[in-house]
C-alpha cells in the first residue's frame, strides 16, 4: 500500500486538517470496492472537513474583526 504522506503530518491550522482529510477521502474513494464501512468513513470525514472549513472561515472573520477593533481603539486615543 502506498503511504498518503512521505513525512510526519502536522496539523497546526484548519487548512492542514482539510488537506489531510481530503487525501484520506480520496484514498478511500480510489482504492478497492466501496463497502458500507468505507461509505460511513467517507461520510464522517466529509462532515469533519465541512466543520473544519467553517472553523477556518470563522477564524479568519474573527481576525479581521480584531484588526478593525484595534484600529478603532487607536483612533479614540
Amino acid at each position: 500500500m502506498v503511504p498518503l504522506y512521505k513525512n510526519e503530518v502536522r496539523l497546526n491550522r484548519p487548512q492542514d486538517v482539510r488537506r489531510m482529510l481530503s487525501r484520506v477521502i480520496n484514498h478511500l474513494l480510489t482504492t478497492g470496492e466501496m463497502t458500507n464501512e468505507k461509505a460511513k468513513a467517507i461520510n464522517a470525514l466529509s462532515n469533519t472537513t465541512l466543520k473544519s472549513m467553517e472553523m477556518g472561515d470563522l477564524h479568519e472573520e474573527l481576525e479581521q474583526l480584531k484588526e478593525v477593533v484595534q484600529r478603532l481603539e487607536g483612533r479614540g486615543k
